[in-house]
């Protein structure tokens, strides 16, 4: 689609679209291991501070409480699924979002403009974030232990889970989206990610813990429970209610995400005046 005379996303084979993003990614990876070390203490931090909430979850078992109705391990490996799901979006494609804000205080997203490549498309290649690959360490490492301590699921859950846990990924990426948009006209406010945490963050938790109006607003409104809990209950074997529903729903917020950036990138004032 064109914007003035500018692409706002789309155009291009796929294969150069990869091919540019894998570059894009080559770059700023070289770029932080010129200071190596400052890199992987960057990557250790959030790999701590990831921890923190599954930590919270295993204090709370070992002392004798407990989520009801799921185990130790079930909890964790929905933790487990959201910080899988997070630790791919965040470097590779959640970057948008602060790249956006940046660049849009600093004056210098008029550079993007005049790229004969989709403006959003490199928002998200020079917005990859290499220290949030710590992320999906800590997001493989709890998926992995929480896995290897329930009954290992069959092929058709993991076949199911993989469709749903994509579309995680699109929930995500919707997300993105909504963000950017704000950081366009919403200059300089990186608060932007305290409203995402605080909504984003009831997905980790099973839903049956939360009121029927919060079940509602996660599954069906906001399908928040598709970063988390529903992938994990169909890898469970335990499909959570409500699943097809989130389903449409992620596909429609996408959409409403996209139409909601576009509206917001028509509204950007060029530093230029």
């Amino acid at each position: 689609m064109a914007f003035g005379n500018k692409k706002v996303y789309g155009g291009g084979c796929m294969i150069d679209a990869v091919r540019l993003h894998l570059q894009g990614i080559k770059s700023a990876l070289a770029v932080r291991m010129a200071y190596r070390a400052d890199f992987f203490i960057s990557i250790l931090i959030m790999l701590i501070v990831e921890a923190f909430g599954p930590l919270v979850t295993y204090l709370v078992y070992k002392n004798g409480a407990s989520l009801p109705g799921w185990s130790m391990y079930e909890a964790l490996l929905i933790q487990g699924v959201f910080m899988l799901s997070r630790g791919i979006s965040f470097p590779f494609f959640f970057g948008m979002v602060w790249n956006t804000i940046q660049r849009v205080q600093e004056g210098t997203f008029d550079l993007l403009l005049i790229k004969p490549r989709s403006v959003l498309q490199m928002i998200i290649v020079t917005g990859f974030d290499s220290e949030d690959l710590g992320k999906l360490l800590g997001g493989i490492v709890l998926f992995s232990v929480s896995l290897a301590n329930i009954p290992f699921p069959g092929l058709l859950l993991w076949l199911k889970f993989a469709a749903l846990f994509f579309v995680s990924l699109v929930v995500m990426f919707g997300f993105g989206l909504i963000l950017s948009g704000l950081g366009i006209v919403w200059i300089g406010n990186y608060r932007v990610y305290e409203i995402f945490y605080s909504i984003a963050n009831f997905g980790m938790y099973p839903a049956n813990i939360f009121s029927k109006a919060v079940v509602t607003f996660i599954t069906s409104v906001i399908p928040i429970a598709m970063l988390g809990y529903i992938p994990a209950s169909q890898l469970l074997g335990r499909p959570a209610e409500g699943t097809l529903i989130a389903v449409v729903v992620s596909i429609i917020f996408l959409f409403a995400s996209l139409l909601f950036w576009k509206a917001m990138f028509r509204r950007y004032n060029s530093a230029g005046g």
